[in-house]
């Protein structure tokens, strides 16, 4: 039989068990309260932060500037062992635009190609939301470029009717109509803003950045709704538009079987606070023709391309890699962006190619070696997508020259892991 004390504690062991149970749920239930609060509260129109300034770009400075990142080293471009993945990751929201010195050459060609082929680079589906989403690209970027470029970029006359870039000497109307002061300062004087294809020619001249459009559909895919793409290499927009996700990266290996589902529900949940930005790459044989590549064979024109250079009719000679200088090719970079629009719940893919000539890697420790293991390890199908067999028999030995170039002066000794090249980073020459 229990003593009276046992009894006691007994009970109270309870009520103190009782008591922190309902304890328990209560702060459970003002959590989940303060969480619906907090959800209700957030504007369904945020667009993520704004950026912070950065001053020490100067259209003086611009046409020496390597830009803000080197792309070899963030987003986990070049990896070993190689494979076909997303790897896409926050992005911060200073990295939205970047510059480098190929801005002004970039803008000109961008400006001759839309001029040259028309809507072979530059073309919206007839849907009112792509239409609303270009509108909102072009405000968004316009109100970012004045913040993170001050010297680069301002409202004309104190308004947001149009932007000045200092760079080209250019004003760019974000309104139907010719700007000017006093209807800048007129009430109601500021007309209609441009939509579709008007706005992403406004887009067009301000910076390097190639968009594509990316609609969602009411089973959950994804479609290509347009863009502007002036410099995909590889590929035409006027082929993309009007088709899905999945016909769209058909030749890509492995797409469609191992991320499509994947990078449809990241598109589908994505929101316009939290965009996500990745890199890709690819060797090219030409820094000057982005808009089509000796590599990626003649000039298909069935969809309206007008073929402009001698290579867009003959595609690479057979024997280039026998006769090039492996040393000009060049290592093409693409910033890949994923940016929702709040109104109209359109993404646009934003893509802009840094290039650097392989010669470049010379001084960057364990970077040949890295892209030496990656072309000697990589699934075939793979790397056979990316153009290897076209160019590796004079690239591979070139890299294997600068490999061991990098160990006869000390930037290497030979047994570390290509995949750690981060480590040595601060060790170039």
């Amino acid at each position: 039989m229990l003593a009276l004390a046992d009894v006691l504690f007994l009970l109270c062991a309870t009520a103190a068990v009782a008591l922190a149970n309902g304890l328990y749920r209560l702060r459970r239930r003002q959590q989940a309260q303060a969480s619906a609060a907090t959800k209700q509260a957030v504007d369904p129109l945020a667009f993520f932060a704004s950026p912070e300034p950065c001053t020490s770009v100067t259209p003086d400075n611009l046409a020496t500037y390597p830009g803000a990142r080197d792309h070899i080293y963030v987003n986990r471009v070049l990896r070993h062992p190689y494979h076909q993945v997303m790897g896409h990751q926050p992005m911060q929201s200073n990295d939205w635009i970047e510059v480098d010195a190929n801005y002004v050459g970039d803008l000109r060609k961008k400006a001759e190609l839309i001029a040259t082929q028309g809507k072979v680079v530059l073309d919206v589906v007839d849907d009112a939301a792509v239409r609303l989403g270009c509108q909102e690209l072009m405000e968004h970027v316009s109100s970012w470029l004045t913040v993170r470029y001050p010297a680069l970029f301002q409202w004309a006359d104190g308004g947001k009717r149009a932007i000045h870039n200092l760079v080209t000497g250019l004003t760019l109307d974000l309104y139907h109509g010719h700007f000017s002061r006093k209807a800048s300062h007129k009430e109601g004087g500021h007309g209609t803003l441009k939509d579709g294809a008007d706005a992403l020619l406004v887009v067009s001249q301000l910076v390097q950045d190639d968009f594509l459009i990316g609609s969602p559909l009411p089973d959950g895919h994804w479609l290509c709704a347009g863009g502007i793409v002036a410099f995909p290499g590889f590929y035409l927009l006027s082929d993309k538009i009007g088709t899905t996700l999945m016909q769209t990266h058909d030749p890509v290996p492995q797409f469609n079987e191992k991320l499509l589902f994947s990078v449809e529900r990241t598109l589908t949940r994505l929101e316009p606070t939290k965009p996500i930005e990745r890199t890709s790459w690819e060797i090219v044989d030409s820094e000057e023709d982005q808009f089509w590549v000796p590599m990626a064979g003649p000039l298909p024109t069935g969809s309206g391309a007008k073929p402009t250079a001698p290579h867009h009719l003959t595609g690479r000679a057979e024997d280039a890699s026998a006769t090039e200088d492996a040393s000009q090719l060049v290592l093409r970079l693409d910033h890949q962006t994923f940016v929702k629009m709040p109104k109209s719940r359109i993404v646009f893919f934003g893509v802009h190619p840094f290039r650097r000539r392989l010669e470049q890697l010379r001084g960057s420790p364990l970077l040949p070696r890295l892209l030496l293991d990656i072309h000697e390890h990589a699934p075939a199908d793979l790397m056979k997508y990316k153009g290897a067999p076209l160019y590796q028999a004079s690239v591979l030995p070139f890299l294997r020259t600068l490999d061991q170039w990098q160990r006869d002066h000390g930037l290497v000794q030979g047994g570390e892991r290509s995949q750690d090249f981060r480590l040595y980073k601060g060790n170039h020459l």
